[in-house]
């Protein structure tokens, strides 16, 4: 691959790379229109600043098709976006902003196609936590020019201070959280999402391809649902200011689209469940599994014991998309029978996991991130096979039920992506009591965040992954070790995700492997996977 990313990386200099130190982006692509995106620095935090955009057909910018001026001011952070119209179909466009004579990268990005296609290409990522270790795979990402869109999965950013989660190797890798206090305020979610967007591996993905994005909990805090989250406490000031906040610097730092419908609030969360038509090919439909309708998690709450765990699941009023969000995805699943595949982008695990009995697999003497009574607490609690991570579809079985019903009835092809666990995982879905799969579901890895098994004692990872396996055997495929991101293959006859992993998040020097694929074929989605 020639590597547009890569070319475009050291672009800039001087005033220019001042001015452009957020790099540039685009996202939200349609047939005729794109959001493109920047960000001023370095030119004063006061007053109106303006600047020029441009859009060609060429990286040289000499055959301008679209331009303009825009202006932007400390109310929006001095972020810039601009919904581009009339832009020609299926194109690869390029793009660039001005002030003054000093030139941003040329960015790339690309519309939807329409009519017949016979191949579509994403790259499906989530989980990128700065402090954590490098955005290598978002540099291997940039690298591809093959990429139709990068499918963003949520955790963009994380919200955590130096000495939380996942930052023990933030101050040996330079990557010390800005600001180093825990987000809660609008101005601290500006500069933890400005200190992510200057990474120059960030920077080089974003200005190579289009991004299509969801948010997950850490973009607010974790374990967030609709009125509350795990790492939200009442010293911390009220729910809503800090998920207000959040969104808002979300909203002004992302190049997600801005319209009327995701701005007509619902307790105080935009809507950002959508829909992209890759011509006859695919509709991609992104979902909210996070915050639009979700009911509290069963493992969440002041007063939290098995019995209330217990009751909480047996609720079928329990939702995790919400009523209203529900019926939107059966619409847009109708609508888009004339697809051939049907690819639902959401945050959390869909399959149905159970834990395995942890006692002998597990190490309880050595050596582990935990402590070893919250080992013991774990291996306790694994006994009778619970079902595994609460925060997922699996804290909410009736709602999963309901959606594999709707995807058996109203989806022709459909394939579920997720996210959030920093697993990479394969998995047949099936409803309760059924033989035959409904949908498939493909799970990446995390960019850097830590795996599970970081957090397990020595030499037994492996030993935990087999015996999940095995007692899930619709799961077909697991990896809880490394770090990475799945590549989407999309053709009328089979659909095929190809893991990438990295050998390293810690070092500069890393390589990186296709590990492992598996695909589903058009017609056949109840035969299951193949790999």
């Amino acid at each position: 691959m020639a590597g547009f990313g890569r070319r475009i990386a050291s672009a800039e200099s001087g005033l220019a790379r001042d001015i452009f130190a957020c790099g540039i982006a685009s996202g939200d692509p349609t047939a005729d229109a794109v959001v493109i995106w920047t960000r001023i620095s370095a030119l004063g935090s006061t007053g109106q600043k303006s600047i020029r955009w441009q859009v060609a057909t060429d990286d040289a910018m000499t055959d301008v098709i679209a331009a303009g001026t825009s202006r932007t001011e400390a109310t929006r952070d001095f972020t810039v976006k601009v919904d581009v119209t009339g832009l020609p179909s299926g194109r690869t466009v390029y793009y660039r902003f001005d002030i003054d004579g000093h030139f941003s990268p040329v960015g790339r990005t690309r519309t939807l196609p329409t009519g017949d296609l016979q191949l579509a290409k994403f790259a499906v990522v989530s989980c990128s936590n700065h402090p954590a270790g490098y955005f290598h795979a978002y540099r291997e990402i940039a690298q591809r020019d093959d990429i139709d869109a990068v499918l963003h999965l949520g955790d963009y950013i994380y919200e955590y201070p130096m000495g939380g989660y996942a930052t023990d190797r933030a101050e040996a890798l330079g990557r010390i959280p800005d600001p180093p206090t825990e987000c809660l305020s609008l101005a601290d979610y500006r500069r933890r999402h400005a200190q992510y967007k200057q990474d120059d591996d960030s920077r080089a993905m974003h200005a190579a391809h289009p991004l299509i994005a969801v948010w997950d909990d850490h973009e607010i805090a974790n374990d967030a649902w609709r009125d509350g989250a795990e790492n939200h406490q009442p010293d911390e000031g009220k729910w809503s200011t800090r998920r207000d906040a959040a969104l808002q610097a979300w909203f002004e730092w992302m190049p997600i689209r801005n319209n009327r419908r995701n701005e007509r609030r619902r307790r105080g969360v935009s809507p950002i469940f959508r829909d992209f038509r890759y011509g006859n090919l695919a509709s991609v439909i992104m979902l909210d599994t996070r915050l639009y309708g979700r009911d509290v998690q069963p493992n969440v709450g002041e007063t939290v014991t098995e019995q209330t765990v217990t009751e909480a699941m047996r609720d079928p009023a329990r939702r995790m998309l919400g009523t209203r969000q529900e019926r939107w995805l059966r619409k847009r699943l109708q609508a888009s029978a004339d697809t051939v595949w049907q690819i639902i982008g959401q945050q959390v695990m869909v399959a149905n996991m159970r834990s395995p009995d942890l006692e002998p697999v597990v190490n309880l003497d050595g050596p582990s991130y935990f402590s070893r009574d919250a080992l013991e607490t774990v291996v306790a609690q694994s006994k009778g096979n619970p079902p595994s991570f609460l925060d997922t579809w699996n804290g909410y079985p009736h709602a999963r039920e309901d959606l594999l019903r709707d995807l058996a009835q109203h989806a022709r092809n459909p394939l579920v992506l997720s996210g959030d666990l920093h697993t990479a995982l394969a998995a047949e879905l099936k409803p309760a009591g059924a033989e035959r799969p409904v949908a498939v579901e493909f799970m990446t890895t995390s960019v850097s965040s830590p795996g599970i098994a970081a957090y397990l004692p020595e030499k037994t990872p492996d030993s935990v992954r087999d015996a999940t396996l095995e007692q899930n055997p619709d799961i077909r495929f697991l990896d809880i070790r490394h770090r990475g991101w799945l590549c989407l293959t999309v053709t009328p006859e089979r659909c095929t995700g190809e893991w990438y992993f990295l050998s390293t998040v810690h070092d500069r020097e890393y390589r990186s492997d296709l590990a492992r694929s598996f695909w589903v074929a058009a017609g056949r989605v109840a035969d299951g996977l193949h790999g």
